[in-house]
């Protein structure tokens, strides 16, 4: 957890120290092989749409088949755009991290986002998570 409020201090730093960038909150419900997870996010973007961020995502239920199974992953992610039609962006976002701490995963992943008003969007993402697909859905907050 400290770690984690290094990285979004350092972001936050990032972000006011360049006017060209974007800072972006995002809250995500992802359905992997591991069962249905809850993440958050912290990103920052240029004008362009390339990026950086952080998220931590855990299992939203914990208790499977009687099993405590906790599978919390968390990591970096990198935004590339890939393009964009009126309201729409698509982007490749690969993330790296750990999983329950023991274990180092890439994770590929593309997302479209949909931008509802300046402040808010919301995406859908496709990616391979443990060699299975995974779908989920997103709120993003552009600060």
């Amino acid at each position: 957890m400290k770690k984690l409020l290094i990285i979004s201090l350092f972001l936050l730093g990032a972000r006011f120290s360049c006017s060209a960038q974007t800072i972006t909150g995002q809250t995500y419900l992802q359905n992997t092989i591991m069962g249905l997870q809850r993440g958050i996010g912290l990103r920052v973007q240029t004008d362009k749409g390339l990026g950086l961020g952080m998220v931590y995502q855990t299992n939203l239920n914990r208790k499977s088949e009687g099993l405590n199974e906790d599978y919390a992953f968390y990591g970096i992610e990198t935004i590339i755009p890939l393009t964009k039609c009126g309201n729409m962006r698509f982007f490749f976002t690969p993330k790296a991290g750990f999983v329950s701490e023991d274990f180092f995963v890439l994770i590929p992943e593309v997302e479209t986002e949909i931008k509802i008003t300046n402040t808010f969007s919301a995406a859908i993402t496709a990616g391979i998570r443990a060699r299975e697909s995974s779908t989920g859905i997103k709120l993003l907050a552009h600060f």
